[in-house]
């Protein structure tokens, strides 16, 4: 499928804006929100991971990550450390520059569908303890290597896509959040869709990610228009739960002591279409079941494994 481009990108503050000139009759742009990849962790799906992205990248459709790409908690200074966690190829000297430069290289065939990489707490993270920032880094690289405008989003923001329909014009307002808080494991975090729908007023979607889980809920509003009359509208509400499962097959780790529970895997497809004269938005869902796996048996891991790394590797 083709997807339509966007004319002008723009990037101010908080709000991120992609303007589309000449929306006709039959128009339709797809979009691809994920979050919580944890790249370098051994506990990230990644064949999941590149056949979505591969699926999202034969669609058309434009890509956006929100927060943790990047699981990063291996650092020297970082007290979560466990060298268990970490991918084999990683446990190395220059991890932070490694992990930067490998996500490059596993990003850079979808660098012409990405539109937004944004900061997680694992990001922030390393910026406090170790002073600099990887994201800023990946999306650095990723645009020096294909001279594309990929845009580094903030741990929150908004995204605008703006339409013109020969004439009239209009917007659809996407408001992303990370996420905080713990895992909240009864409501699943379900609760922040009405505190999110009363302060956030003017986002027809808004997407979380962080804990995990993931749903969509769809809030019907009733509105007043400037002319007096009544009508209704639905701000759609997305949690992505990622490409990590912490939980592995629930024999150990932090995950599965803190008394964790399985979550799934994937994100959603936002399809936006010209229907009369507006913009409609239907979301599909692109989660699935991970497999259990025993982190010790290496069934997870497909990557690199150098001679003198995982076995010989000494913490100091």
């Amino acid at each position: 499928m083709i997807q339509p481009q966007p004319t002008i990108k723009k990037n101010e503050g908080a709000v991120t804006s992609f303007y589309y000139e000449n929306v006709l009759a039959k128009w339709e742009k797809l979009l691809y929100f994920t979050s919580d990849v944890h790249f370098d962790s051994a506990r990230c799906y990644r064949d999941s991971l590149k056949r979505h992205l591969d699926e999202a990248k034969q669609l058309g459709a434009s890509i956006s990550i929100f927060g943790d790409w990047f699981d990063a908690m291996q650092g020297r200074f970082d007290p979560r450390r466990d060298m268990s966690e970490l991918r084999p190829e990683y446990r190395r000297p220059d991890y932070y520059d490694f992990v930067v430069k490998d996500s490059a290289d596993f990003l850079e065939d979808y660098v012409e569908n990405i539109e937004i990489l944004s900061d997680g707490n694992h990001e922030i993270s390393v910026l406090k303890n170790a002073n600099t920032s990887l994201m800023d880094r990946l999306v650095y690289e990723l645009n020096r290597r294909k001279n594309t405008e990929i845009q580094h989003g903030g741990y929150g923001g908004y995204v605008r896509y703006m339409f013109d329909m020969g004439g009239t014009k209009t917007s659809i307002r996407i408001k992303y959040y990370h996420g905080s808080g713990g895992d909240a494991p009864v409501t699943r975090g379900v609760i922040w869709t009405n505190r999110q729908a009363v302060y956030l007023p003017d986002a027809n979607i808004v997407v979380n990610g962080h804990n995990h889980n993931g749903y969509y809920i769809p809030i019907t509003r009733e509105r007043l228009s400037g002319k007096g009359v009544l009508y209704f509208d639905i701000q759609h509400h997305i949690r992505t739960p990622g490409y990590k499962l912490s939980y592995g097959d629930g024999q150990s780790g932090w995950d599965v002591t803190r008394g964790g529970v399985p979550k799934p895997i994937g994100g959603f497809y936002v399809r936006l279409y010209k229907e009369a004269h507006e913009i409609k938005i239907q979301i599909i869902s692109n989660i699935e079941q991970p497999e259990p796996i025993e982190i010790s048996s290496g069934e997870i891991y497909s990557g690199r494994v150098y001679d003198d790394d995982p076995n010989d590797f000494q913490e100091t």
